[in-house]
């Protein structure tokens, strides 16, 4: 019975790339990846334009890499607008308007901390923007990591709204 494990694999193009700029980079120092890389690929192109050994090192592997199968992790994307989500007890009579710039404070109100992710997802990087600087108001001095993607405003919304719970 023979199992194959994940060191069984070959590296991804991506694996083997890191792998190469990391030996690469112990062997000349810095620390500046994007720079490393710019300048291994200047090296590189000026080596193989006068070293036909190389160039065809280059183009073997090249030929290599392209022969793997590209792996990519999958997600099923969530429907946000098929999840039903429970207004909770004693928010029966809260009005929302759903045309208002929105207002984390009043999602949290009537869904929860628990739904309160669920019910962010479906607006807008802007409106999400928005309502983050409402919280960063309360907040002085936060910010959320990443202010272009909606997972990150998110869960800076969640975490400083739920801080108190």
């Amino acid at each position: 019975m023979s199992t194959t494990s994940t060191r069984d694999k070959a590296p991804s193009v991506q694996q083997r790339g890191k792998a190469a700029t990391q030996r690469l980079q112990a062997l000349i120092g810095g620390d500046d990846l994007k720079l490393l890389n710019a300048a291994m690929a200047e090296a590189a192109a000026e080596e193989a334009a006068r070293n036909l050994t190389f160039r065809a090192t280059i183009r073997r592997l090249y030929e290599d890499m392209r022969e793997q199968p590209v792996t990519t992790r999958s997600r099923q994307p969530v429907d946000y607008a098929s999840v039903k989500l429970t207004p909770l007890p004693g928010s029966e009579g809260a009005r929302f308007d759903p045309f208002a710039p929105l207002d984390p404070y009043a999602l949290l109100k009537i869904y929860g901390p628990e739904q309160l992710p669920i019910a962010l997802r479906g607006y807008s990087l802007t409106a999400l923007r928005e309502a983050t600087a409402l919280v960063r108001q309360q907040h002085p001095g936060t910010k959320p990591n990443d202010s272009r993607k909606a997972d990150s405003l998110i869960e800076y919304i969640v975490q400083w709204l739920t801080k108190r719970q």
